[in-house]
């Protein structure tokens, strides 16, 4: 026969019928409050803050430097996850020959990369393609926008105050120092993406009197001092990499996905 309450009473010593109160180590505890770690990297703690001014893209190509006038610079892939923003591996990157500069701070030929937060932009060619990506090589397997294959009369022009500017067209000639002839340039254009600074549809430079801030800003493949390997060259004003991190970055792209380029100090409080 079980015990009754009175036997336990008279066993441990208590009076039958008395309240006996439970220890403390027994009692309910509160569930711990979750907290998110913050993030582990200089890289995510950039996609972080980025992110807080710009919410929004799942995806950020983060571009930076310690300073403006750096050509040399890193280059990462951060993907929003359910526990923050996390970068991927870090590639070396070029940029212009005079470094960097915010966007409205610049113009069309002064050497630097835009600096800001643009997304992956979409233009429209001569013919009515809508592309994001172009090359005078396959396409490597984009999914994130339309890839044109660079055909003949692919004129891109970057001359200020003219109507052409900031847009393609078509002209075998091509004949401005700025404007740039795509199928001449095999080795720079094999695959690239637009950088939406200063791009369609609203471009600012392509009619008298406005302020021509940067034209034909893309990511693209290296250009090499002595033929297609060894000592690298700045650009005059996009961001370049070696084809094996190109081609990776190109298909990792997600259609939402911002550039983010700056210097590291810039980007985590400003831009």
């Amino acid at each position: 026969m079980a015990p009754t309450s009175t036997d336990i009473g008279e066993q441990d010593g208590t009076a039958a019928g008395a309240v006996v109160t439970i220890g403390s180590s027994a009692a309910a505890t509160t569930p711990a409050e979750r907290v998110t770690p913050p993030p582990a990297t200089e890289c995510e703690r950039v996609a972080t803050a980025v992110a807080a001014r710009h919410p929004g893209p799942s995806m950020q190509v983060i571009v930076r430097s310690p300073a403006w006038t750096d050509t040399t610079v890193t280059l990462e892939v951060a993907t929003r996850t359910a526990a923050g923003w996390r970068c991927g591996a870090t590639m070396e990157a070029r940029v212009g020959r005079s470094g960097m500069r915010p966007l409205l701070d610049r113009r069309s030929g002064d050497g630097t990369t835009p600096a800001g937060v643009f997304p992956l932009a979409t233009m429209t060619a001569p013919d009515g393609q809508r592309f994001s990506f172009f090359g005078n090589a396959p396409d490597p397997g984009v999914t994130a926008g339309t890839y044109r294959r660079v055909r003949t009369g692919d004129c891109f022009g970057a001359t200020p105050n003219t109507a052409g500017y900031g847009h393609l067209r078509y002209d075998t000639s091509c004949p401005s120092p700025d404007d740039e002839y795509l199928p001449r340039l095999v080795t720079a254009y094999s695959n690239a993406a637009l950088i939406g600074a200063n791009m369609e549809p609203e471009v600012s430079g392509d009619a008298p009197g406005e302020t021509p801030y940067a034209a034909a800003i893309f990511l693209h493949r290296h250009v090499y001092v002595n033929g297609a390997t060894g000592p690298t060259k700045p650009t005059s004003g996009c961001v370049s990499l070696a084809q094996t991190d190109l081609s990776a970055v190109l298909v990792g792209l997600t259609s939402d996905a911002v550039f983010a380029i700056g210097t590291t100090d810039w980007l985590l409080t400003t831009a």
